[in-house]
């Protein structure tokens, strides 16, 4: 399970989404510091965001809490600034790790590209992700 860090992972955000309307969203939780959209992955579900808050305490708010965009659930996670998001599975190989933003040294990519695995604070149940209430 990655710490809790004032960084997000976000998911599930529609395809049109701005940066600025992430900022105008989880302001409401604290000082957003940055925010990277990251590449769509494959042609359905929606496209995923970086989210660094100034502080801890305002990141932990965003991620207990219930988010909605529009008619989407947002899916949150902790992130680990120089790490892939285990919760980034299938992002778009089209660009590479350079050009994400982040600093991946260590990083190994399997036969097939990036290997990417469910964030381990959701659970799937009939195609959904869930966040675990018990832990």
């Amino acid at each position: 399970m990655v710490r809790e860090t004032r960084h997000l992972w976000v998911g599930n955000l529609p395809e049109s989404v701005r940066e600025e309307k992430i900022v105008e969203h989880f302001k409401r939780y604290g000082r957003v510091e940055s925010v990277k959209v990251l590449p769509k992955r494959g042609s359905e579900g929606g496209v995923a965001a970086f989210v660094d808050f100034v502080d801890i305490k305002s990141a932990q708010k965003a991620h207990n809490s219930i988010n909605k965009m529009g008619d989407r659930d947002l899916r949150t996670d902790y992130n680990e600034p120089g790490t892939i998001p285990s919760a980034a599975r299938g992002l778009d190989d089209s660009l590479s790790i350079a050009t994400r933003g982040r600093d991946v040294s260590g990083f190994t990519r399997g036969t097939g590209g990036p290997v990417y695995g469910p964030p381990v604070s959701l659970h799937s149940r009939e195609g959904r992700f869930e966040r675990r209430l018990d832990g």
